[in-house]
């Protein structure tokens, strides 16, 4: 533990003097003298070198700024500016060349959105098809743009809006937490410990929005398109499912205006629930594996596994990288690229990185 101060929990308190000195530049040399006379009498040496100054000390090569993560607001308006790009482009492509598309005409412009907003959602109904070759290429270009768009862009901000929900959610939880003693409902939803939804909150939500997308689907298509129950609801599966067998389509005005703000949206909210199931199995798996990497005793062949100095003992820095191994959480590439980081800096190979190694 001697070698590694990065792991030390005890502080230097015989520094403290020097630091206030540091900080207040007009205490008197004769202050000093008193300072380190209470200290049990240790004074500097006249021919040690100057202490260094850490504000003083410069880079020597301008430092890489850290990545920043995308401001939300800023996706959120990438998002709607390109989307209205490519259902503007889409409609105007479209709009003059609507003869050489097949299928139930109700409204150009609405026809025009509704083949957009299928075809970016990769569901294909089939009931608006293209004819010639010309609009056939551009089928290609758009579904392949459109598909990228939508996996990309859409799911992002699809992201933005649950994490803002629940951020609003957490919040609200923690101020009445404040108000309130004991046990509460939030305790059922939050994890104090992790800061955020529980897992089992998360899927279940995650299902509610399956189920209201497609019962606000099938709702809406018995009573606008003039289907029985079951095609209504066999309609609204296939569309939140981006199936799209194409016996069944959107092909009344009113119809095709809710499908162009429905479809937009239930896919997208439906895909992302699938996703918090995913991410629910893994997560279940993870904490199965951290628990039982943290219970288990350590035997012979850890301890040799773990000595990475070979020195017949573990230190602390050891272990945690063995654990960390262990639970999956770092790998042998990124242990060996931080190790060969490390001799870069230690140019003089003594195992530590000094104030002039900087």
């Amino acid at each position: 533990m001697e070698n590694e101060p990065f792991l030390a929990t005890q502080t230097r308190p015989h520094l403290q003097p020097i630091l206030e000195v540091e900080e207040d530049p007009d205490v008197s040399s004769t202050h000093m003298n008193k300072s380190n006379s209470g200290l049990g009498g240790l004074h500097r040496c006249r021919t040690a070198p100057a202490m260094a100054v850490m504000r003083d000390l410069k880079p020597k090569t301008p430092q890489i700024p850290k990545p920043q993560s995308d401001d939300a607001n800023f996706i959120v308006r990438q998002a709607i500016f390109l989307l209205f790009i490519y259902l503007s482009l889409g409609v105007l492509i479209y709009s003059f060349n609507k003869d050489n598309f097949s299928g139930v005409e109700t409204h150009p412009v609405v026809d025009a959105l509704y083949f957009c907003i299928v075809t970016m959602c990769t569901i294909g109904f089939g009931d608006i098809t293209p004819l010639t070759p010309a609009t056939k290429v551009f089928a290609c270009v758009f579904v392949l743009v459109g598909f990228a768009f939508f996996h990309i862009l859409l799911s992002g901000v699809v992201n933005y809006v649950l994490d803002l929900q629940e951020n609003m959610i957490l919040t609200g939880i923690k101020m009445n937490s404040k108000r309130q003693q004991g046990f509460s409902a939030g305790d059922c939803i939050v994890d104090v410990e992790k800061g955020r939804m529980r897992i089992r909150l998360k899927v279940g939500l995650a299902l509610g929005v399956v189920v209201l997308s497609i019962g606000i689907g099938t709702l809406v298509l018995y009573f606008v398109e003039d289907l029985d129950w079951i095609d209504s609801f066999y309609l609204s599966v296939m569309s939140v499912t981006t199936v799209g067998y194409g016996d069944r389509a959107f092909k009344t005005l009113p119809g095709r205006l809710f499908a162009v703000v429905w479809l937009l949206f239930s896919t997208l909210m439906v895909a992302r629930a699938f996703l918090y199931l995913v991410e629910a199995r893994i997560d279940k798996r993870h904490r199965s594996i951290a628990k039982w990497v943290l219970s288990r005793d350590i035997t012979v062949q850890d301890l040799l596994a773990a000595d990475i100095n070979n020195n017949g003992f573990i230190s602390k820095s050891e272990y945690v990288i063995f654990k960390l191994k262990e639970m999956g959480k770092i790998g042998e590439k990124d242990i060996l690229l931080i190790c060969d980081h490390f001799s870069k800096l230690d140019r003089n190979n003594s195992g530590k990185i000094t104030l002039p190694d900087l």
